[in-house]
């Protein structure tokens, strides 16, 4: 009889660490997602204020010129926007306001704030005129 028992419990440590690992393993990859979301909001934080300082003292208005300075701060960067939004410097008072916005999803199964979408928006205003170059 001993024997029966014995054999019957075999499929029940099977089902018993599925009951656990599951679970366990979703905890592991939301933590993941987490951490990397909280590191590309960290990141997207540090390139707006990096773009908004070059706008700030330099020449940094061309075309292309604020996203590609974003993009070597923060690789995950899908975008920038300023305003003023022309290609020469403004005059000297003028509010400037750059928003950049980045993606953090990597992986689907957790949701995230705004969907994994990351924007930071930081305001100064223009107190140099003296055209520098950026770098």
């Amino acid at each position: 009889m001993k024997a029966r028992r014995a054999r019957g419990q075999h499929g029940a440590t099977a089902v018993e660490f599925a009951f656990v690992a599951i679970p366990f393993i979703f905890l592991v990859i939301g933590m993941i997602q987490y951490g990397w979301f909280f590191y590309v909001s960290q990141t997207t934080a540090g390139a707006a204020s990096n773009v908004v300082r070059e706008l700030q003292v330099g020449d940094c208005w061309g075309t292309g010129e604020a996203l590609s300075r974003a993009k070597n701060q923060a690789p995950t960067v899908t975008a920038v926007d300023k305003v003023p939004e022309q290609t020469t410097p403004p005059v000297v008072g003028t509010q400037l306001t750059v928003t950049v916005r980045s993606n953090a999803r990597i992986i689907g199964l957790v949701p995230l704030p705004g969907g994994g979408i990351v924007e930071k928006v930081v305001h100064a205003r223009l107190e140099d005129d003296a055209v520098e170059t950026c770098g």
